[in-house]
């Protein structure tokens, strides 16, 4: 697992953690493997050791006619019974595919909205834009962790969550699209044409989730992360010369060939979010759940349009 929003989710729908019976069916309250339960919960002990008369099967009927007399069989209400419409998902309160999509929406709709009020006041006003970046990211950064490392899911977070990084992509998108005009048009087409080419593949079947794609994408992704650390710390203390930055390889700038890389990596993270996404739907997950799937569909997406903006600018100079 790649993303540590879904770490929660994926130990409560591990199959090591549901019981079931040797045939591999879900066991019911009470069983217990290679023993028979009673019929009705009963005791196997007799009626003499009971103090208790033994049932009469009988006792129901009239057998003057040999049916059931009406106080005690109402066939209305038995046929109302079964004509009943049968419960489903979301009278149980499980997580369908709608509930996924829905959150989704919500959440990308609120980030939406507070980056256009954030690109709207860094035009208006510069040092706002740079005071909305900041806090953005900052408010960003802790409610993730808030979201990630939390015992209960709370909504109004992950929208809070979506509020702050919509501030900051919509100060960071504006000083981007005024420093190199156009980019913020190409990022966003980029990153819908990545998110729409990974979903058609994992919904076709061409690429799905493994255990041996988890471990190379886990590997590279602590890898990419490891150089980015060590990369802004060298910066930092003035150890990066200029040829280091400006190196290519056969043409190409080292560093576009990085950012490449990182949207590959972010592409296969986001096969894994749809795939656990998938496996909780398919094991009846709880329906709250949905806001955690939509949260970790942001997280990974907003990291796949700063890695494209970025990718681009590189390309631009």
């Amino acid at each position: 697992m790649t993303n540590p929003v879904f770490d929660r989710m994926n130990k409560g729908w591990s199959v090591g953690q549901v019981e079931t019976t040797p045939a591999g069916y879900p066991t019911m309250p009470g069983y217990t493997v290679g023993t028979r339960e009673t019929p009705h919960n009963q005791s196997s002990q007799t009626s003499a050791e009971r103090g208790t008369r033994a049932p009469n099967p009988y006792e129901h009927y009239d057998t003057s006619v040999g049916y059931t007399t009406t106080s005690q069989w109402d066939q209305d209400a038995m046929e109302s019974t079964f004509a009943a419409p049968s419960a489903d998902a979301v009278d149980r309160g499980i997580m369908t595919w709608d509930d996924v999509l829905v959150r989704t929406g919500i959440s990308f709709g609120v980030l939406l909205a507070a980056a256009v009020v954030a690109w709207w006041a860094t035009l208006t006003t510069p040092t706002m834009g740079l005071g909305l970046m900041m806090v953005g990211f900052l408010g960003s950064l802790i409610l993730s962790m808030v979201n990630i490392f939390s015992r209960k899911i709370r909504p109004a977070f992950i929208l809070a969550y979506a509020v702050c990084e919509g501030a900051a992509l919509g100060a960071l998108s504006c000083v981007m699209e005024m420093t190199y005009p156009g980019i913020v048009a190409q990022a966003f087409v980029a990153t819908l044409t990545v998110v729409g080419v990974t979903l058609a593949l994992f919904a076709s079947g061409k690429v799905r989730n493994s255990p041996r794609f988890a471990r190379f994408t886990l590997i590279a992704l602590v890898s990419l992360l490891v150089f980015r650390l060590l990369y802004t710390l060298l910066s930092a203390f003035g150890w990066v010369s200029s040829s280091m930055v400006n190196a290519t390889v056969y043409g190409f700038p080292v560093s576009a060939i990085v950012g490449v890389l990182a949207v590959l990596i972010g592409a296969a993270c986001l096969i894994q979010d749809f795939d656990q996404a998938k496996v909780g739907v398919e094991r009846g997950a709880p329906a709250n759940f949905a806001w955690i799937c939509a949260f970790g569909f942001m997280v990974t997406i907003v990291w796949m349009y700063l890695e494209i903006l970025q990718l681009l600018a590189r390309l631009r100079d």
